[in-house]
């Protein structure tokens, strides 16, 4: 048991870790409706909106904390006891609670692996490029309905039409980002992951391309932006907690001239929900920080895998790490990616194909194709590989510590800006530009329940199918087994390439 604890995974073990995170996170979404009697809705882990709300706890928690006038980003506002209260608009203040749970994830991964990434060094350009990555990345969440767990963890085996328009512009986004960051000369950044042990046998056998982050005499506690980071994350996780644990009513809105507590505290949902949503966060963000998963570097591999399995001297003279073009190569990420769509979908089919569940995403424009949906989604895949990680990475990368992301971070709380600015403006925009009303697209081809199943039936064992193919062909890209491909981390795989 102490090496799995004590190791990295394989990409294939933390996908199927992530799938069953998804299905935690589904069970406790649902309790709520279970409890009222309701027909619940099949929905996979979402985690934008729940961002939103917890940016939007910061603002509130100043604003009644120093007794300022909120300046109320969106909507209008009423003093209530002295205190500016928020009567409406893009978000309410709110605790995610598969955010803190993918934090504590990376968090529990650094403590068992005794490995806290603030070692990891970052020049300057590049965590400029982070900031700008997170702006860019979450920006691009509001115009496409969701970020790329939505769309690609979720959207995928929702069989959602917007979510598969949103893929294609995403990979066009991050394929534009990852050559974007080779002309910049910070392509040696790209690692799905950095570990000390790695990086230090790198360094002394004089191997710098793969341990390029790693300097032995940097101290990140002297970097100013090490401690505007830390402040910024305090203020985060502090200020939902508060408002979800302890003070819910402090950070009340308004709703039809009456206070609402805080929304999503454990009495928002009830415990249960609460408690099995932070369990499969922290599942999810455990099985991420033991691979580097996640969903950019899945799409950038599908795409870029081939063209480095036949030209990689081009790839290495970019500065991209050997084992990152392993990873490519051998179509690591997206043989977990594909291992997490086969359980969620399993789990949409059991419930709403055969329980006769409501399906999640539906009801609304933001999970209609609208002309936001490319134009996001192409922000998403950009700003994503700029950022050296997609959202829910990037959650389970502060755990782990590192300043880029950390940084990242608050560019994600700037680049909402623009959508809570300009709320009503952005919501005319995607209501106005709807393309398709459909939702999921067994409907262009049956209204039949049952005939949608049967479809959603053979989509599942296709992707089995395709999971074979990648292990298959990931084993001939990187001339190793197909055991080694299933079971080995990266670095033991590039151990046994390297001989």
């Amino acid at each position: 048991m102490n090496k799995y604890l004590t190791k990295q995974w394989s990409f294939l073990w933390a996908g199927i870790t992530f799938g069953i995170a998804q299905l935690i996170y589904m069970i406790g979404s649902m309790i709520p409706s279970w409890a009222k009697g309701d027909t619940p809705k099949v929905k996979p882990m979402t985690v934008t909106s729940d961002l939103g709300k917890s940016f939007r706890t910061i603002e509130v928690w100043l604003s009644h904390t120093f007794h300022f006038s909120d300046p109320q980003l969106y909507g209008t506002s009423e003093m209530v006891n002295g205190v500016s209260v928020s009567n409406g608009g893009a978000f309410y203040p709110g605790i995610g609670w598969i955010i803190l749970g993918m934090f504590l994830g990376g968090l529990i991964v650094a403590f068992y692996e005794k490995d806290f990434r603030i070692w990891v060094k970052y020049t300057p350009k590049m965590l400029l490029t982070s900031f700008i990555g997170g702006m860019i990345f979450s920006y691009g969440t509001r115009l496409a309905g969701g970020c790329t767990l939505n769309h690609l963890l979720g959207g995928v085996p929702m069989m959602s039409i917007h979510s598969l328009v949103a893929i294609v512009f995403m990979s066009i986004g991050g394929l534009s980002s990852f050559f974007l960051m080779g002309k910049l000369n910070l392509a040696q950044n790209f690692k799905h992951q950095n570990t000390k042990s790695y990086s230090i046998k790198a360094r002394a056998n004089n191997d710098f391309g793969e341990c390029a982050n790693y300097d032995p005499d940097y101290k990140p506690t002297k970097r100013v932006v090490f401690w505007v980071a830390v402040v910024f994350m305090v203020l985060f996780f502090g200020t939902t907690l508060y408002g979800g644990l302890i003070n819910p009513e402090f950070m009340g809105h308004l709703k039809e001239g009456v206070i609402k507590p805080f929304n999503k505290g454990i009495d928002h949902k009830g415990f249960w929900y609460a408690l099995l949503t932070l369990t499969a966060g922290i599942i999810a963000g455990f099985g991420m920080a033991k691979s580097g998963f996640g969903t950019e570097c899945a799409l950038v591999s599908a795409e870029a895998g081939s063209m480095i399995k036949k030209d990689e001297a081009r790839f290495a003279k970019m500065g991209l790490p050997r084992i990152t073009r392993t990873l490519f190569k051998g179509l690591l990420p997206l043989q977990g990616v594909v291992a997490a769509w086969i359980i969620t979908l399993a789990v949409i089919i059991f419930f709403w194909g055969f329980l006769g569940y409501k399906y999640g995403f539906s009801g609304s424009v933001k999970y209609q194709l609208t002309a936001g949906v490319p134009i996001g989604g192409f922000f998403l895949g950009f700003g994503a590989v700029l950022l050296v990680g997609c959202e829910i990475r990037s959650y389970m990368r502060l755990g782990l510590g590192y300043l880029n992301t950390w940084v990242g971070f608050i560019g994600f709380a700037v680049g909402y800006l623009p959508f809570t600015l300009f709320y009503s403006e952005h919501k005319a925009f995607l209501k106005n530009t709807v393309m398709i009303e459909k939702y999921y697209w067994p409907q262009f081809f049956t209204d039949s329940h049952s005939g949608q199943v049967a479809i959603a039936i053979a989509f599942w064992f296709a992707l089995v199918g395709l999971l074979v193919f990648l292990i298959r062909k990931g084993a001939e890209n990187t001339q190793t087994s197909v055991a080694s491909i299933m079971h080995k981390n990266t670095e033991e795989l590039q151990a046994e390439i390297d001989g």
